[in-house]
């Protein structure tokens, strides 16, 4: 993430950088780690290293307030891209595909905004439900390793 944050810094391009993590629907936290009109500087490479997993993945939820962000830019083309370990879930959903069907509301909703998104799932089994939400927006790396390749690639063409 940090190595694409700074190809898209050299680019001149304008972006933001978020975390999330839920612990119900009653407590989902959306983490800035950098602003639109933030430089990619020391405070926001901070904040992004200090990032720790916690708790679930309530993706729909923060995909709405990430578009809220995103939707006050004045850009051409508005991309959205996500960076998971894991299928949507939370501690208080007993059905599991309630929550990868949230998500992919929220990704219709967007799209009815004009912003792409598009899921980048470092879960090997993710086939089996990343395609729900995302339909064919969405990469799986298998292996943790070729990331960053895998990842400037996308960009490059999602930006094209």
């Amino acid at each position: 993430v940090a190595l694409l944050a700074w190809a898209i810094d050299r680019l001149g391009d304008p972006f933001a950088l978020a975390g999330f993590y839920s612990n119900t629907r009653h407590d989902v936290r959306y983490q800035h780690i950098k602003g639109f009109g933030e430089a990619w500087g020391e405070a926001p490479k901070a904040r992004l290293a200090a990032l720790q997993a916690r708790y679930s993945t309530r993706m729909g939820a923060a995909l709405r307030h990430a578009a809220h962000y995103l939707g006050a830019q004045t850009a051409d083309k508005k991309l959205l891209l996500v960076l998971t370990d894991g299928r949507p879930s939370d501690v208080d959903v007993n059905d599991d595909q309630a929550l990868v069907h949230d998500a992919r509301q929220a990704v219709q909703e967007l799209a009815q905004q004009a912003m792409h998104t598009h899921c980048i799932s470092l879960d090997p089994k993710a086939d089996t439900y990343v395609h729900d939400s995302f339909g064919t927006h969405a990469t799986v790396v298998d292996r943790l390793e070729q990331l960053p390749e895998r990842l400037t690639k996308l960009f490059i063409g999602l930006t094209r």
